[in-house]
Protein backbone atom coordinates (compact mmCIF):
# COMPACT_ATOMS: atom_id res chain seq x y z
CA UNK A 1 0.00 0.00 0.00
CA UNK A 2 1.55 3.39 -1.01
CA UNK A 3 2.83 5.74 1.68
CA UNK A 4 1.03 9.05 2.29
CA UNK A 5 2.58 12.32 3.48
CA UNK A 6 0.28 15.02 4.86
CA UNK A 7 2.21 18.22 4.10
CA UNK A 8 1.51 21.44 5.98
CA UNK A 9 1.88 24.50 3.71
CA UNK A 10 4.71 22.88 1.76
CA UNK A 11 7.25 24.69 -0.36
CA UNK A 12 7.64 23.43 -3.93
CA UNK A 13 10.85 21.69 -2.83
CA UNK A 14 8.88 19.60 -0.34
CA UNK A 15 6.31 18.52 -2.93
CA UNK A 16 9.10 17.61 -5.33
CA UNK A 17 10.74 15.49 -2.62
CA UNK A 18 7.49 13.60 -1.96
CA UNK A 19 7.07 12.86 -5.64
CA UNK A 20 10.64 11.57 -5.96
CA UNK A 21 9.96 9.18 -3.08
CA UNK A 22 6.79 7.93 -4.73
CA UNK A 23 4.79 9.13 -1.72
CA UNK A 24 1.23 10.36 -2.13
CA UNK A 25 1.10 14.00 -0.94
CA UNK A 26 -1.93 15.45 0.83
CA UNK A 27 -1.46 19.23 0.90
CA UNK A 28 -2.91 21.28 3.77
CA UNK A 29 -2.67 25.03 3.24
CA UNK A 30 -2.55 27.56 6.08
CA UNK A 31 -5.73 27.72 8.14
CA UNK A 32 -7.07 27.44 11.69
CA UNK A 33 -4.76 24.49 12.37
CA UNK A 34 -1.84 26.90 12.87
CA UNK A 35 -3.32 27.85 16.25
CA UNK A 36 -5.62 24.86 16.90
CA UNK A 37 -4.28 21.44 15.81
CA UNK A 38 -7.58 19.82 16.82
CA UNK A 39 -9.17 21.33 13.70
CA UNK A 40 -6.66 19.54 11.51
CA UNK A 41 -6.94 16.27 13.44
CA UNK A 42 -10.72 16.24 12.89
CA UNK A 43 -10.31 16.97 9.19
CA UNK A 44 -7.75 14.20 8.70
CA UNK A 45 -9.95 11.71 10.53
CA UNK A 46 -12.69 12.49 8.01
CA UNK A 47 -10.29 11.75 5.13
CA UNK A 48 -9.72 8.23 6.55
CA UNK A 49 -6.27 7.91 4.99
CA UNK A 50 -4.99 4.34 4.64
CA UNK A 51 -1.55 2.78 4.46
CA UNK A 52 1.59 4.14 6.10
CA UNK A 53 0.89 7.83 6.71
CA UNK A 54 2.45 10.69 8.65
CA UNK A 55 2.08 14.46 8.89
CA UNK A 56 5.03 16.76 8.10
CA UNK A 57 5.65 20.44 8.73
CA UNK A 58 9.07 21.97 8.17
CA UNK A 59 8.65 25.39 9.78
CA UNK A 60 8.57 26.45 13.41
CA UNK A 61 4.77 26.17 13.68
CA UNK A 62 4.27 23.35 11.19
CA UNK A 63 6.75 20.98 12.84
CA UNK A 64 5.05 21.37 16.23
CA UNK A 65 1.55 20.93 14.81
CA UNK A 66 2.64 17.86 12.82
CA UNK A 67 3.97 16.24 15.99
CA UNK A 68 0.61 16.78 17.75
CA UNK A 69 -1.32 15.41 14.76
CA UNK A 70 0.84 12.29 14.54
CA UNK A 71 0.51 11.57 18.25
CA UNK A 72 -3.28 11.97 18.26
CA UNK A 73 -3.78 9.86 15.15
CA UNK A 74 -1.25 7.20 16.09
CA UNK A 75 0.99 7.98 13.13
CA UNK A 76 4.81 7.72 13.31
CA UNK A 77 6.89 10.79 14.08
CA UNK A 78 8.72 12.67 16.78
CA UNK A 79 6.59 13.20 19.92
CA UNK A 80 5.31 16.73 20.67
CA UNK A 81 7.30 16.86 23.90
CA UNK A 82 10.56 16.99 21.96
CA UNK A 83 9.42 20.01 19.97
CA UNK A 84 8.18 21.69 23.15
CA UNK A 85 11.60 21.15 24.71
CA UNK A 86 13.34 22.75 21.74
CA UNK A 87 10.96 25.70 21.76
CA UNK A 88 11.53 26.44 25.47
CA UNK A 89 15.25 27.27 25.64
CA UNK A 90 15.38 26.95 29.42
CA UNK A 91 13.63 23.58 29.30
CA UNK A 92 16.18 22.36 26.76
CA UNK A 93 19.08 23.46 28.96
CA UNK A 94 17.52 21.66 31.93
CA UNK A 95 17.00 18.47 29.90
CA UNK A 96 20.53 18.48 28.50
CA UNK A 97 22.31 19.40 31.75
CA UNK A 98 25.93 18.29 31.50
CA UNK A 99 25.27 15.63 28.85
CA UNK A 100 26.50 18.01 26.12
CA UNK A 101 29.63 19.24 27.85
CA UNK A 102 29.94 22.06 30.37
CA UNK A 103 26.47 23.48 31.12
CA UNK A 104 25.87 27.12 30.22
CA UNK A 105 25.07 29.28 33.26
CA UNK A 106 21.52 30.57 32.86
CA UNK A 107 18.35 31.69 34.62
CA UNK A 108 14.68 32.09 33.63
CA UNK A 109 13.29 35.48 34.62
CA UNK A 110 9.69 36.65 34.72
CA UNK A 111 10.35 40.15 36.05
CA UNK A 112 12.93 42.87 35.59
CA UNK A 113 14.02 42.36 39.18
CA UNK A 114 14.75 38.70 38.48
CA UNK A 115 16.75 39.72 35.41
CA UNK A 116 18.89 42.04 37.55
CA UNK A 117 19.52 39.33 40.13
CA UNK A 118 20.42 36.81 37.41
CA UNK A 119 22.86 39.24 35.82
CA UNK A 120 24.48 39.85 39.23
CA UNK A 121 24.99 36.07 39.60
CA UNK A 122 26.07 35.25 36.03
CA UNK A 123 28.15 38.38 35.44
CA UNK A 124 29.03 40.44 32.36
CA UNK A 125 28.96 40.00 29.49
CA UNK A 126 25.70 38.06 29.31
CA UNK A 127 22.84 37.57 26.89
CA UNK A 128 19.14 38.24 27.50
CA UNK A 129 16.61 36.72 25.12
CA UNK A 130 12.99 35.50 25.12
CA UNK A 131 12.65 31.93 26.40
CA UNK A 132 10.63 30.99 23.29
CA UNK A 133 12.10 33.46 20.79
CA UNK A 134 13.12 32.80 17.18
CA UNK A 135 14.78 34.68 14.37
CA UNK A 136 17.13 36.67 16.65
CA UNK A 137 14.12 38.67 17.88
CA UNK A 138 14.68 40.30 21.26
CA UNK A 139 18.27 39.10 21.71
CA UNK A 140 20.40 41.59 23.66
CA UNK A 141 23.97 41.45 24.97
CA UNK A 142 24.66 43.24 28.24
CA UNK A 143 28.27 44.37 28.67
CA UNK A 144 27.90 46.31 31.88
CA UNK A 145 25.61 48.17 34.31
CA UNK A 146 24.72 50.82 31.72
CA UNK A 147 23.28 48.16 29.39
CA UNK A 148 21.30 46.64 32.24
CA UNK A 149 19.96 50.07 33.25
CA UNK A 150 18.76 50.58 29.65
CA UNK A 151 16.60 47.46 30.01
CA UNK A 152 13.54 49.11 31.54
CA UNK A 153 10.85 46.47 31.02
CA UNK A 154 10.20 42.91 29.86
CA UNK A 155 6.91 41.69 28.42
CA UNK A 156 7.54 37.92 28.44
CA UNK A 157 9.77 35.41 30.25
CA UNK A 158 13.45 35.97 29.50
CA UNK A 159 16.47 33.69 29.55
CA UNK A 160 19.62 35.26 30.96
CA UNK A 161 22.73 33.24 30.14
CA UNK A 162 26.48 33.60 30.12
CA UNK A 163 28.04 35.01 26.98
CA UNK A 164 30.08 32.35 25.19
CA UNK A 165 33.40 33.39 23.65
CA UNK A 166 34.35 31.60 20.46
CA UNK A 167 33.12 30.98 16.92
CA UNK A 168 29.48 30.14 16.33
CA UNK A 169 28.37 27.36 13.99
CA UNK A 170 25.13 25.55 13.25
CA UNK A 171 24.92 21.80 12.77
CA UNK A 172 22.41 20.19 10.43
CA UNK A 173 21.61 16.57 11.33
CA UNK A 174 19.26 13.75 10.34
CA UNK A 175 17.79 11.51 13.05
CA UNK A 176 16.40 8.01 12.69
CA UNK A 177 16.04 4.90 14.86
CA UNK A 178 19.66 4.18 13.89
CA UNK A 179 20.88 7.41 15.50
CA UNK A 180 21.87 10.90 14.41
CA UNK A 181 23.87 11.60 11.23
CA UNK A 182 25.63 14.95 10.85
CA UNK A 183 24.88 16.39 7.41
CA UNK A 184 27.03 19.51 7.63
CA UNK A 185 28.58 22.06 9.93
CA UNK A 186 27.57 25.54 8.81
CA UNK A 187 29.68 28.65 9.35
CA UNK A 188 27.68 31.76 10.19
CA UNK A 189 28.22 35.50 10.35
CA UNK A 190 26.15 37.91 12.44
CA UNK A 191 25.78 41.61 13.07
CA UNK A 192 27.40 41.05 16.47
CA UNK A 193 26.28 42.81 19.63
CA UNK A 194 23.74 43.79 20.64
CA UNK A 195 21.27 41.79 18.47
CA UNK A 196 23.36 39.07 16.72
CA UNK A 197 21.20 38.95 13.58
CA UNK A 198 22.54 36.39 11.12
CA UNK A 199 24.03 37.95 7.96
CA UNK A 200 25.46 34.92 6.18
CA UNK A 201 25.93 31.14 6.18
CA UNK A 202 28.42 28.86 4.39
CA UNK A 203 28.38 25.06 4.25
CA UNK A 204 30.03 22.69 4.67
CA UNK A 205 33.06 23.76 6.67
CA UNK A 206 35.81 21.40 7.84
CA UNK A 207 36.85 22.06 11.43
CA UNK A 208 39.20 19.10 11.71
CA UNK A 209 38.61 15.63 13.12
CA UNK A 210 38.79 16.55 16.81
CA UNK A 211 36.38 19.51 16.86
CA UNK A 212 34.05 17.75 14.40
CA UNK A 213 33.81 14.69 16.66
CA UNK A 214 33.22 16.82 19.76
CA UNK A 215 30.47 18.77 18.00
CA UNK A 216 28.85 15.53 16.78
CA UNK A 217 28.83 14.19 20.35
CA UNK A 218 27.27 17.42 21.66
CA UNK A 219 24.54 17.37 19.00
CA UNK A 220 23.72 13.68 19.61
CA UNK A 221 23.51 14.25 23.37
CA UNK A 222 21.24 17.27 22.86
CA UNK A 223 18.87 15.45 20.49
CA UNK A 224 18.75 12.40 22.75
CA UNK A 225 18.00 14.55 25.82
CA UNK A 226 15.13 16.25 24.00
CA UNK A 227 13.73 12.92 22.78
CA UNK A 228 14.12 13.81 19.11
CA UNK A 229 13.76 10.66 17.02
CA UNK A 230 12.92 11.39 13.40
CA UNK A 231 14.00 13.89 10.80
CA UNK A 232 16.10 16.98 10.32
CA UNK A 233 17.38 19.21 13.12
CA UNK A 234 19.30 22.47 13.42
CA UNK A 235 21.58 22.92 16.44
CA UNK A 236 23.58 26.06 17.20
CA UNK A 237 26.90 25.69 19.00
CA UNK A 238 29.78 27.91 20.06
CA UNK A 239 33.22 26.42 19.51
CA UNK A 240 35.24 27.77 22.43
CA UNK A 241 38.83 27.26 23.54
CA UNK A 242 37.49 24.55 25.89
CA UNK A 243 35.42 22.80 23.20
CA UNK A 244 31.88 23.17 21.83
CA UNK A 245 29.09 24.62 24.00
CA UNK A 246 25.37 24.39 23.28
CA UNK A 247 23.48 27.56 22.32
CA UNK A 248 20.10 26.14 21.24
CA UNK A 249 18.52 23.47 19.05
CA UNK A 250 15.45 23.08 16.82
CA UNK A 251 13.54 20.09 15.48
CA UNK A 252 13.24 21.52 11.98
CA UNK A 253 15.48 22.54 9.07
CA UNK A 254 17.69 25.56 9.56
CA UNK A 255 16.24 28.80 8.24
CA UNK A 256 17.90 31.21 5.84
CA UNK A 257 17.86 28.71 2.95
CA UNK A 258 20.18 26.29 4.77
CA UNK A 259 18.09 23.33 3.56
CA UNK A 260 18.47 24.58 -0.02
CA UNK A 261 22.22 24.92 0.43
CA UNK A 262 22.52 21.36 1.75
CA UNK A 263 21.01 20.13 -1.52
CA UNK A 264 23.12 22.47 -3.66
CA UNK A 265 26.43 21.64 -1.99
CA UNK A 266 26.04 18.03 -0.86
CA UNK A 267 22.93 16.63 -2.52
CA UNK A 268 21.39 16.19 0.94
CA UNK A 269 17.62 16.67 0.58
CA UNK A 270 16.36 17.04 4.15
CA UNK A 271 12.71 17.01 3.11
CA UNK A 272 13.03 13.74 1.20
CA UNK A 273 15.13 12.17 3.95
CA UNK A 274 12.75 13.21 6.74
CA UNK A 275 9.75 11.69 4.97
CA UNK A 276 11.71 8.55 4.15
CA UNK A 277 12.93 8.09 7.73
CA UNK A 278 9.46 8.44 9.22
CA UNK A 279 7.72 6.28 6.62
CA UNK A 280 10.37 3.54 6.72
CA UNK A 281 11.79 4.07 3.24
CA UNK A 282 15.49 3.81 2.30
CA UNK A 283 17.57 6.82 3.34
CA UNK A 284 20.97 7.96 1.98
CA UNK A 285 23.91 7.52 4.32
CA UNK A 286 26.40 9.89 2.65
CA UNK A 287 26.42 13.06 0.53
CA UNK A 288 26.16 12.65 -3.24
CA UNK A 289 28.24 15.70 -4.23
CA UNK A 290 31.01 17.85 -2.77
CA UNK A 291 30.54 21.57 -3.40
CA UNK A 292 30.24 24.64 -1.18
CA UNK A 293 27.14 26.83 -0.89
CA UNK A 294 26.44 30.10 0.87
CA UNK A 295 23.96 32.88 1.51
CA UNK A 296 24.80 36.52 2.14
CA UNK A 297 22.36 39.13 3.37
CA UNK A 298 22.55 42.57 1.84
CA UNK A 299 22.40 45.74 3.98
CA UNK A 300 21.71 49.09 2.36
CA UNK A 301 22.88 52.41 3.88
CA UNK A 302 20.39 53.76 6.42
CA UNK A 303 20.65 57.36 5.19
CA UNK A 304 19.51 56.81 1.58
CA UNK A 305 16.53 55.28 -0.22
CA UNK A 306 16.79 51.64 -1.30
CA UNK A 307 17.74 51.49 -5.00
CA UNK A 308 15.89 49.56 -7.66
CA UNK A 309 17.60 46.19 -8.06
CA UNK A 310 17.76 44.17 -11.27
CA UNK A 311 17.22 40.78 -9.61
CA UNK A 312 17.32 38.98 -12.94
CA UNK A 313 20.80 40.34 -13.61
CA UNK A 314 21.97 39.38 -10.11
CA UNK A 315 20.62 35.85 -10.51
CA UNK A 316 22.32 35.55 -13.89
CA UNK A 317 25.69 36.16 -12.24
CA UNK A 318 27.98 33.06 -12.16
CA UNK A 319 27.16 30.62 -9.35
CA UNK A 320 24.08 32.50 -8.15
CA UNK A 321 20.91 30.44 -7.74
CA UNK A 322 18.60 32.90 -5.97
CA UNK A 323 18.37 36.60 -5.13
CA UNK A 324 15.59 38.39 -3.25
CA UNK A 325 14.93 41.98 -2.22
CA UNK A 326 12.92 42.49 0.98
CA UNK A 327 13.38 46.24 1.50
CA UNK A 328 11.13 48.59 -0.47
CA UNK A 329 12.84 50.51 -3.32
CA UNK A 330 12.57 54.25 -2.90
CA UNK A 331 12.21 54.06 0.88
CA UNK A 332 14.88 54.12 3.54
CA UNK A 333 15.61 50.60 4.81
CA UNK A 334 14.77 49.53 8.35
CA UNK A 335 17.42 49.13 11.01
CA UNK A 336 18.36 45.44 11.28
CA UNK A 337 17.40 44.35 14.80
CA UNK A 338 15.96 40.92 13.96
CA UNK A 339 15.91 38.53 11.03
CA UNK A 340 12.80 39.93 9.40
CA UNK A 341 14.44 43.38 9.13
CA UNK A 342 17.12 42.18 6.70
CA UNK A 343 17.09 43.95 3.33
CA UNK A 344 17.74 41.14 0.84
CA UNK A 345 19.92 38.14 0.10
CA UNK A 346 21.89 36.17 -2.47
CA UNK A 347 22.41 32.37 -2.54
CA UNK A 348 25.28 30.90 -4.55
CA UNK A 349 27.24 27.67 -5.01
CA UNK A 350 30.82 26.96 -6.04
CA UNK A 351 33.21 24.06 -6.50
CA UNK A 352 35.48 25.48 -3.78
CA UNK A 353 35.21 28.03 -0.97
CA UNK A 354 37.26 30.46 -3.04
CA UNK A 355 34.90 30.06 -6.01
CA UNK A 356 31.90 30.60 -3.76
CA UNK A 357 33.30 33.78 -2.20
CA UNK A 358 34.08 35.17 -5.65
CA UNK A 359 30.52 34.50 -6.82
CA UNK A 360 28.96 36.01 -3.69
CA UNK A 361 31.17 39.10 -3.68
CA UNK A 362 30.33 39.85 -7.30
CA UNK A 363 26.60 39.25 -6.76
CA UNK A 364 26.37 41.38 -3.60
CA UNK A 365 28.19 44.22 -5.34
CA UNK A 366 25.71 44.07 -8.25
CA UNK A 367 22.85 43.93 -5.75
CA UNK A 368 23.94 47.03 -3.82
CA UNK A 369 24.71 49.04 -6.96
CA UNK A 370 21.08 48.74 -8.05
CA UNK A 371 19.94 48.79 -11.66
Amino acid sequence: MPETAVLLSPRALVLDAARRLGVTPVVIENGPWTTDPAVLVARLRELDLTGPVSCFGFGEVGSSVAAVVNERLGWPGTPPGALETFRDKAKLRAAVGDLAGVPVAHAVCDTLGEVRRAVARIGYPCVVKPVDGTGSAGVTRLDGPADLAALTAIDRPQLVEEFLHGTEYSVEAMSSPRGHRILAVTEKATTGAPHFVETGHTLPVDLGAGPAAAIADLVAATLDAAGYRYGVSHTEVMLTAAGPRLIESHGRPGGDRISDMLALALGEDVFEQTMAVVLGLPVPTAPTRQRVAGIRYVTFPADAPVPDVDLAAVTASPGVVEAQLAAVPGRRPPAVRQSRDRHGFVVAVGDTRADLETHLTRAVAAFTRGS
